[in-house]
């Protein structure tokens, strides 16, 4: 399972020029005031794992990062995309950016791939160039897996990080697995025969175990219908948790017949019982219940990475700890404006603290708002696990107390 070590941002937003951030392979939190930049480096480290800069490619943008694995393999990618100089005088020019991208190994920053369009070749619509073949510009979707990247690991990585989306404060995802239009749910998926896997350029919000399910009940006979799982693991889980007796998930499904056959899901319908029969389906929830089911399904989604903000809003502590748990062994990238979570980050050495906590605040310079996201330094990660160690604290309270927090 690779993970996401090392972010190097050279230009990027309002944030410091040469900021380099080094991250743990288990839960990662992101501690600041309001403002200074928390959720726009979550959606960085969501891009970033995701392999899709879509959405910025209009911006000016050179950032440089680390992914390793268990198994020694690593790969450093470059992302660079930047604003040719305007040669007309034309004041309704639009601005024409150009894109670049290399793949380093991560061990001696050999060369694996270097991909930019060719001398003249870059347009003005958004950074999207044109190149012979049709290979798909850096900023799209999925760019990497379009290559021989010559690793399974980061193959596989890129595959299934697809749905590592921001994991927002609000009931947005919520209201999206379970809305009647199609939305972001309705990413094809591909049926041959009797195997079924998401299109890696645009996965729906489905997890295996899900996907498995339907396999098992599709009819390629029906082109639409609606199918009851019963009780799939994600459901099994959040039961217990609610004190529920039963739970069932109905997906309503269509169907599009070609050489290869495209499934679409929507209309996720999330229903419990109480042991006396009574239904409860998923617009009776509480807004922590529904929290506690975003997320629960959001895990199930996304087997390597967890990107949330303010996760432990609306939860109660019992439910927290539950939470926190069920992240298991993904990389988790976190921001609380509550002191609650930071009680259930592992402290187990200071150099881990230091990767830890990515410390964010707002420095403006020459009159304009500024970003600093860093590390701890070594001295106060060591000051926190020694007085952690000690026992009389809160996580929290050690923070504050040194001005870290």
């Amino acid at each position: 399972m690779l993970k996401l070590k090392r972010l190097r941002i050279e230009q990027f937003r309002s944030v410091a020029r040469n900021t380099e951030l080094l991250f743990s392979d288990g839960i990662n939190v992101l501690l600041g005031q309001n403002g200074t930049g928390k959720t726009t480096l979550l959606e960085l480290i969501s891009m970033i794992v995701r392999s899709n800069f879509s959405t910025l490619a209009k911006e000016e943008l050179s950032i440089e990062y680390e992914l390793s694995g268990s198994e020694g393999e690593s790969v450093i990618v470059v992302v660079r995309n930047a604003a040719l100089p305007q040669r007309s005088v034309d004041l309704a020019a639009r601005e024409i950016f150009q894109s670049s991208v290399q793949l380093l190994s991560g061990v001696d920053r050999r060369e694996l791939f270097r991909y930019g369009p060719e001398p003249g070749s870059a347009s003005s619509d958004g950074g999207r160039s044109t190149v012979r073949g049709g290979v798909p510009s850096p900023l799209e979707p999925g760019f990497l897996s379009s290559y021989n990247v010559r690793s399974d690991a980061l193959l596989q990585y890129l595959l299934r990080a697809g749905n590592a989306r921001r994991l927002d404060e609000s009931l947005d995802l919520f209201t999206k697995i379970t809305s009647t239009d199609m939305g972001d749910l309705a990413g094809d998926i591909l049926v041959d025969k009797n195997t079924w896997a998401p299109n890696p350029f645009a996965p729906p919000l489905v997890s295996d175990g899900i996907l498995r399910k339907l396999e098992a009940l599709y009819d390629p006979r029906q082109p639409d219908y609606s199918l009851p799982l019963d009780e799939p693991d994600v459901l099994a889980s959040l039961k217990a948790l609610m004190g529920f007796d039963r739970s069932e998930l109905r997906v309503d499904v269509s169907a599009r017949q070609r050489s290869v056959t495209l499934v679409r899901i929507n209309n996720l319908l999330f229903r419990f019982w109480w042991k006396d029969g009574t239904l409860i389906t998923h617009e009776r929830l509480s807004y922590g219940q529904k929290r506690l089911v975003a997320f629960f399904y959001y895990l199930d989604c996304n087997p390597y990475t967890v990107i949330a903000d303010e996760l432990v809003n609306g939860l109660h502590h019992r439910w927290i700890t539950a939470s926190i748990d069920a992240i298991g062994q993904r990389q988790a990238f976190l921001t609380s404006q509550n002191p609650l979570l930071l009680d259930y980050v592992p402290i187990t050495s200071a150099e881990e603290v230091q990767r830890s906590f990515v410390l964010c605040r707002s420095e403006p310079g020459a009159g304009r708002p500024g970003w600093v996201w860093e590390n701890m330094t070594k001295e106060d990660a060591q000051d926190l696990f020694s007085a952690y160690g000690v026992g009389i604290e809160h996580v929290s309270e050690i923070l504050q107390s040194r001005g870290l927090w």
